[in-house]
């Protein structure tokens, strides 16, 4: 059930966070270990990216090509659209974008800019936002607007460098985090390490071999293997209709915090015109959208991604959202609005 939602438009996740906070940090730790993803990398200059000088395949002006298949393009040399424009061609072997944003770009100014600049080709998949443990206080304090708005428009917050924090400091970066955005997806880490899969939608990974995969070995594999255990999926269908009212309430309320994506697709029956609604959420946004069955058995199926998820728990509260009168009307009068038709 893991390929439900075929997209065919290129994820952009957007990493954003305060000079020093170990945006590059996290960048090249992604390109280092992307599940065999392709990436395409919009940063402010070259001289951002840390990269072994063997792993460098060709270099000009506006793009440095990586033996990896992952390519970088400078905004020096670009503007956003023209980068895109690099990764999004006919025949593109990309399968991801990820634009390291500047230390003090305004969240809602680049909201803006990749709703008016993202097209046809690519969608919007993420943003995620470094937090530096040990000096959060200080920057928070001397850039206290763009602070706030880093945690409001934001969809994970990765807490960095937490190995440098006294637990004093840690407890107060959880707290500032949980009051600005209270259902934020949090991630602790040190020196940008992470699961991956985490954020990125894992979907995406065509899981290719590389040549460096094959003939190395990595001497962290007991590292990785550790967040790697932390990773964790619920996979949940149903040939009976759902509840909307229900499924609404579940997905504004009941969603545990340490589940980081959801998809899939699901069925109301009647009360939803019959038709297919697509299921998405990052972080703590969601989105349905719908489109027909196309001579498909109408069927719920869902995955979900997070850290050491309580299945049961969570399978239960889905189990609840079965309807248990699909024939029925919907409670007052209320009929169900259609949303956006989906373009996938």
């Amino acid at each position: 059930m893991s390929n439900i939602i075929q997209h065919n438009k290129i994820p952009i996740t957007v990493i954003q966070g305060f000079l020093g906070a170990g945006k590059t940090t996290l960048l090249n730790y992604i390109l280092t270990h992307n599940q065999g993803m392709n990436i395409g990398v919009v940063v402010n200059d070259f001289g951002d990216i840390n990269i072994d000088s063997e792993l460098v395949k060709s270099k000009t002006d506006k793009k440095l090509e990586l033996t990896s298949g992952c390519i970088c393009c400078s905004l020096q040399t670009l503007d956003l659209q023209e980068a895109i424009d690099q990764f999004t061609y006919p025949g593109t072997t990309i399968d991801y974008i990820i634009i390291e944003a500047s230390g003090l770009a305004e969240p809602r100014d680049l909201a803006m800019t990749l709703k008016q600049t993202i097209g046809v080709r690519v969608r919007l998949d993420g943003i995620v936002t470094v937090l530096d443990a040990h000096n959060l206080t200080k920057n928070a304090k001397d850039h206290s607007a763009i602070a706030r708005d880093q945690l409001l428009f934001t969809d994970f917050v990765i807490i960095n460098k937490v190995d440098l924090a006294s637990t004093e400091q840690l407890e107060e970066v959880r707290q500032m985090v949980s009051a600005f955005s209270p259902k934020a997806r949090l991630i602790e880490a040190v020196k940008g390490e992470i699961d991956v899969r985490l954020i990125l939608d894992k979907d995406q990974y065509k899981l290719r071999q590389t040549a460096k995969e094959t003939n190395s070995h990595d001497n962290t594999h007991d590292h990785h293997q550790h967040l790697h255990e932390q990773y964790s999926t619920l996979s949940w269908s149903s040939k009976k209709p759902l509840d909307p009212m229900k499924i609404q309430d579940f997905v504004n309320r009941k969603i545990p915090t340490n589940v980081y994506r959801a998809k899939g697709f699901m069925d109301f029956g009647t009360k939803g015109h019959m038709r297919k609604y697509i299921f998405q959420l990052v972080g703590a946004r969601p989105e349905i959208v719908w489109e027909n069955w196309k001579n498909i058995q109408p069927e719920t199926k869902l995955v979900f991604i997070g850290k050491d998820i309580d299945t049961s728990k969570l399978k239960a509260e889905l189990d609840a959202c079965i309807d248990p009168d699909p024939q029925g009307p919907l409670p007052d009068g209320i009929e169900l609005q259609l949303p956006q038709k989906a373009e996938l």
